[in-house]
């Protein structure tokens, strides 16, 4: 069987080809001529080179395949990458997808974005039908990734064959670009002495994996599953990765209104390289997922934070980042 990988040079999606290797399958993957291949180093796969912005380079790396897992994405807090957002979200899934029906691909795992969903009314899980309430919030990724869960949607509506898969906010080995690991970073190196009043769901980027190959192999067509993970307040995030690397966690919780008030004057100030309506949308409100669903119908599992946690850090001090 013939399967394409998309963003296997990333940090989820390189987990995504393991999880095939372990099950004997060579995917063929679609990577940029400029892509940085750290990732690939100890992938079997097949390499072919193209861009998800190019319909041609796409359907040639389609041609004979069976099955697609369309895990690329690009995130970004920086208003001055809108445009960036919108092309490698919205126009790569809506080239990706159209490709897939051309060719006559059988299954499609899409990996969406939970925030493509919505956010938690508080510290209580939402499942996948739950009403969107990220409207209105200005903040480009938002309005990327949910422009593209609408794109697939329309398409599933129209007999696209895709179950997708939400993961919660990865953590673990191999985050080269620091794309969720910055966190982790940021705290071990005390650039981050503050906690806030919200709350995420953390997961495994390896169990996120597992969960888009389950999805492949047990979701049924049209179906969307949460793999939210670890449902914590961001107190008790930092008090188990203070644990981790033996330092105390932060005594100081910003309230909101300060927490809103630095984002939205060191927005414009660092083109959200700092504070931006991103961060206070991530951290201020409570992203907790429900995954029953996942569990109950795709047979996923996750591993304790603790050891997420302990890999992260190790591959972090091993590549320097620590």
């Amino acid at each position: 069987m013939k399967v394409l990988v998309t963003g296997a040079a990333g940090f989820i999606g390189s987990h995504v080809v393991r999880s095939l290797n372990r099950r004997g399958i060579r995917p063929r993957i679609l990577v940029r001529p400029t892509s940085n291949r750290t990732n690939l180093s100890d992938l079997d796969a097949e390499v072919i080179e193209g861009d998800l912005l190019d319909p041609p380079s796409v359907l040639r790396a389609l041609d004979g395949c069976e099955q697609l897992y369309h895990i690329a994405g690009f995130v970004s807090p920086r208003p001055s990458q809108r445009t960036l957002l919108f092309q490698n979200n919205v126009q790569a899934t809506i080239n990706v997808m159209d490709a897939a029906r051309q060719v006559g691909i059988a299954r499609i795992l899409y990996l969406g974005s939970t925030t493509a969903i919505g956010a938690s009314d508080g510290p209580h899980p939402i499942d996948e039908n739950a009403p969107y309430n990220l409207g209105g919030t200005g903040v480009a990724y938002f309005e990327a990734k949910r422009a593209a869960e609408l794109a697939v949607r329309e398409r599933v509506e129209d007999g696209l064959p895709v179950i997708s898969v939400y993961p919660g906010f990865c953590l673990g080995p191999g985050d080269i670009y620091l794309s969720s690991s910055k966190i982790i970073v940021s705290f071990a190196k005390g650039q981050l002495f503050f906690t806030t009043r919200g709350g995420i769901a953390f997961v495994d980027v390896r169990d996120a994996a597992e969960a888009a190959v389950l999805g492949m192999e047990r979701g049924r067509i049209g179906e969307r599953y949460f793999a939210g993970g670890h449902n914590l307040t961001y107190r008790e995030f930092f008090q188990r990765l203070a644990s981790v690397l033996g330092r105390r966690p932060p005594r100081l919780t910003l309230p909101n209104p300060v927490l809103r008030f630095l984002c939205v004057v060191g927005e414009p100030l660092t083109d959200g390289a700092v504070f931006s309506r991103l961060f206070y949308h991530i951290f201020a409100r409570y992203h907790w997922y429900d995954s029953s669903k996942a569990q109950r119908e795709l047979g996923w599992t996750m591993r304790p934070l603790e050891e997420t946690l302990r890999d992260a850090v190790a591959w972090l001090r091993q590549v320097g980042y620590l």
